[in-house]
């Protein structure tokens, strides 16, 4: 069942047995899995089926620390949440190092090992309407004689991820959750505050605001945050006790280790052969590859290798080939997709025609090799790097002054990086410099300052919110437990990825999703 939530009479008291937080990529998730499951379920959403302003305008906060340019459009407040920006989704699995206590990284390890996961892993590929589960290089038709030096080892290997369609949560899911007999889906109902018990122990119930005065409450056997990595540590710190703490923030943890992925050019590389071979390199746009009988879309990159990241106490660090495009293949793009108008259409039309012969020649080579080949014979390569940020306890979420249409403190974003955040992305730059050059493959012409003692200047933060409400078996280093379990509260769990203790280098969607079902099973066993 679907309701709009500004018809629940104000004062109302809703009873069910598990209350979910946001429906987002985690909460959907969460919720397709309780169907049918014999106990009451309640997703509240703050949006509705559709974007409107004065519930966006909710999610507006300050930005304090190191500038953070996509802030204010890094979240969409509509049922499907994010997955809405989704033009198709990278769907990268972590390597076993990301999930292990690493020197030189502080505050590393996840209580488990990524092969815990695996099962999980695997429910989640249809999930986001993946193809067969599989990420080694030989499940894509990549064998290591197509892998040219230094990229084969010992410092940098071959990686690839699975592209899929853009799975819009809100839209692809949302009929199925509306057969739903035990589940109830309230729009435009913005969670404020979780009241616990007098010892803090328990969550007692959920206060519930609709814009612009509409109040009620939700009380449950459990409840499960699942707000997205900014909006889970301010509903945690908006929901204080008489002393001034917020729920689950006895050891100050809540909002702290804020991470971004962390994304810049990198530079240029000068190939030795602009003849040689790239198929082993997809390109930003990927690739097409027969899996099973059926064509299947992925990405292949370059990272950091598991034993020189250990060897040189190094984050993960990965980079993507930047192949261009003729502008008229992003107009014939235009035209197939009919997001053209007007007078753009004819104008898309005649530069498509113009330039036929070589139009024609890309489609065909993409027709029957799916690679993202150049265009044409690159002597050089624009680079594109992504970084993982270290965990830094002084990287927070934290609340305001300033009020929303609530009257709840907004949002305070105070994005820090450090010293060896700097130190990895010049370390690698430079070991990747020398190993071009060692392979013979080329010569980087790098955009990272020679020392340590400047950033990328066009390095920025991506719109992945990790790390703020991080797991840990220890309550005094994290959140929440292994589970997912806020420690010390008997009956509140966090999903999505602000309980990443570290954010590798890995798109998160697909370990979101993996949690969540992990999540769910974990909850299914408590109410059975």
């Amino acid at each position: 069942m679907f309701a709009d939530a500004r018809s629940v009479p104000t004062g109302s008291v809703i009873e069910t047995e598990v209350c979910i937080v946001g429906g987002g990529a985690a909460g959907i998730t969460l919720a397709r899995e309780f169907t049918n499951s014999g106990f009451r379920v309640t997703l509240l959403e703050s949006g509705g089926d559709e974007p409107e302003q004065a519930t966006q305008d909710l999610y507006a906060g300050s930005d304090i620390g190191r500038p953070y340019v996509v802030f204010p459009v890094s979240r969409l407040r509509y049922f499907g949440g994010t997955t809405n920006h989704w033009g198709g989704v990278w769907c990268d699995m972590p390597s076993p190092l990301d999930f292990e206590m690493r020197e030189g990284v502080p505050y590393s390890g996840w209580p488990f090992p990524l092969s815990y996961l695996e099962p999980w892993y695997r429910r989640a590929q249809p999930v986001l309407k993946l193809g067969p589960y599989g990420y080694a290089l030989s499940d894509w038709g990549i064998t290591p004689t197509g892998i040219p030096e230094p990229f084969r080892g010992p410092h940098f290997v071959c990686r690839v991820l699975q592209q899929g369609p853009a799975t819009r949560f809100g839209s692809e899911y949302g009929p199925e959750l509306r057969q739903a007999g035990n589940l109830s889906v309230y729009l435009h109902a913005n969670a404020l505050r979780f009241d616990a018990s007098e010892n803090g122990r328990e969550v007692q119930q959920v206060n519930v605001g609709v814009l612009p005065h509409g109040r009620f409450r939700v009380r449950a056997r459990i409840f499960i945050l699942a707000a997205g990595g900014i909006e889970n540590a301010r509903l945690l710190l908006l929901s204080e006790s008489e002393a001034g703490i917020g729920l689950g923030n006895d050891h100050d943890l809540v909002g702290r280790f804020f991470m971004l992925h962390l994304e810049y050019s990198g530079g240029i590389i000068d190939r030795a052969d602009p003849y040689a071979d790239l198929t082993f390199q997809t390109g930003e746009n990927g690739a097409r590859y027969n899996r099973l009988g059926t064509p299947r879309r992925f990405v292949s990159y370059i990272s950091v290798s598991n034993e020189t990241k250990r060897q040189l106490k190094l984050p993960n660090w990965r980079v993507r080939f930047q192949y261009p495009r003729i502008p008229e293949v992003d107009a014939l793009t235009r035209l197939v997709s009919r997001t053209d108008r007007g007078a753009d259409i004819l104008h898309d039309l005649g530069s498509v025609m113009k330039e036929f012969p070589g139009v024609a020649k890309y489609v065909a080579r993409r027709l029957l090799h799916g690679r993202n080949k150049p265009p044409a014979l690159m002597a050089s390569i624009p680079l594109n790097c992504t970084a993982e940020q270290m965990p830094n306890p002084n990287s927070r979420i934290g609340l305001g002054e300033d009020l929303d249409a609530f009257g709840l403190r907004k949002v305070l974003v105070d994005w820090q990086l450090t010293a060896e955040d700097k130190r990895g992305i010049a370390t690698v730059s430079r070991l990747f410099g020398t190993e071009l050059e060692r392979g013979g493959f080329g010569r980087l012409q790098s955009a990272i300052p020679k020392d340590d003692s400047e950033w990328p200047s066009d390095m920025r933060g991506d719109q992945h919110h990790m790390g703020t409400t991080r797991m840990n078996r220890d309550p005094s280093t994290g959140v929440v437990d292994e589970n997912c379990g806020v420690h010390g509260v008997a009956n509140l769990y966090v999903a999505g990825c602000s309980v990443f203790p570290t954010g590798g280098t890995f798109n998160p969607t697909l370990t979101i999703v993996a949690l969540a079902l992990r999540l769910a099973d974990h909850i299914k066993e408590r109410l059975r």
